[in-house]
């Protein structure tokens, strides 16, 4: 995407009102910061305090599941775009799983739609999707293909999925739904694998891992904001599935060896591969075909995957001597002697 066409798709949303759910998540946050920028007038809900909650954005806590509270969140923040985030991410197997992960993420989904069907506003309603709704697929996954989830949150999406399509079918619902592929960068909590992965080799740490032989499809944080603001923003893409993929899988393996690189010389023996079983049912090959993207949305990933790694340690290494030197300084302070 060119600067000037971004520049463009973000004017539109200048002065608008925006909903965000999940907007305390890692891509909620972030896409709140680029909403918020553009002049937007943003509402974000969490169900629980956040850190670093920006001033020019209304936070409402609250659960979703709730229809009570998703009718008094729809009618007092009247949005023009949706952005959903909010979601259910255990990826389990056990019946428990599957209700808890249905009850949030398609319940939830079913309490803000009928919320928001009643105003009178709504342009367009961004529903963050995952490549985990093709499951078992071979790869390249594509939108066209009936889906094969593996997981309660799999089961989940793919269900939200089908109700958004059917809404717009039947009702004209202006509803799209994006699924990415796997977002990486700065800042990301380490119940993802490759920050946890970082943040262990910059500490000295050994990370078992496992043989690393799948292959996956990493996006950067940035170009999943891009495609997310081109969703809300781009002609009439209503009704449609879209991938959001770099469409170039790396292994498992071959990426925690660069990073390792780049954090330095002794990180590389701390790799623990084959330490770690692989997932049952896990899949091998998980990268989706982002042409549909390119196609609807003018969109491609631009952020290369050794720059974007290279930003994603630094980050994680400047974050380490910060703690570090405060540290420091909280020991020098609690050992003074003070006359």
């Amino acid at each position: 995407m060119n600067a000037a066409l971004t520049s463009a798709h973000r004017t539109r949303l200048h002065g608008c009102r925006v909903l965000v759910t999940g907007g305390a998540g890692y891509i909620g946050s972030r896409l709140c910061a680029a909403l918020t920028a553009a002049g937007a007038a943003v509402t974000a809900t969490s169900r629980a305090a956040t850190e670093g909650e920006r001033e020019a954005v209304h936070w409402v806590r609250g659960d979703l599941t709730s229809q009570a509270f998703t009718e008094r969140l729809l009618h007092d923040a009247d949005p023009e775009y949706v952005f959903h985030l909010a979601a259910y991410k255990k990826r389990a197997t056990a019946p428990s799983d599957f209700r808890d992960a249905m009850a949030v993420n398609y319940s939830g989904l079913l309490n803000l739609v009928s919320a928001v069907r009643a105003g009178a506003h709504l342009r367009r309603f961004i529903a963050m999707g995952t490549c985990e709704e093709y499951g078992s697929l071979p790869a390249p996954f594509r939108e066209s293909a009936r889906e094969m989830p593996g997981n309660a949150y799999g089961v989940s999406k793919v269900a939200a999925t089908h109700l958004l399509q059917t809404l717009h079918r039947t009702a004209q619902f202006p509803a799209v739904v994006l699924r990415p592929s796997l977002a990486y960068g700065p800042g990301q909590a380490d119940d993802m694998m490759l920050p946890a992965l970082i943040r262990n080799l910059i500490q000295g740490c050994p990370f078992a891992m496992t043989a690393g032989a799948q292959t996956r499809d990493f996006v950067y944080i940035d170009d999943v904001i891009e495609a997310l603001l081109l969703a809300a923003t781009s002609g009439d893409v209503s009704g449609q599935v879209i991938n959001i993929s770099s469409g170039e899988p790396v292994s498992v393996r071959s990426l925690a060896l660069r990073a390792a690189e780049l954090v330095g010389t002794n990180a590389v023996p701390l790799l623990g591969f084959g330490q770690v079983a692989y997932r049952p049912g896990e899949a091998m090959n998980y990268w989706a075909a982002p042409d549909l993207a390119h196609d609807l949305l003018g969109w491609k990933a631009t952020t290369q995957l050794e720059t974007g790694l290279e930003q994603t340690v630094a980050f994680y290494r400047q974050q380490a001597r910060t703690a570090a030197a405060a540290s420091t300084a909280a020991g020098w302070l609690n050992g003074r002697t003070v006359p």
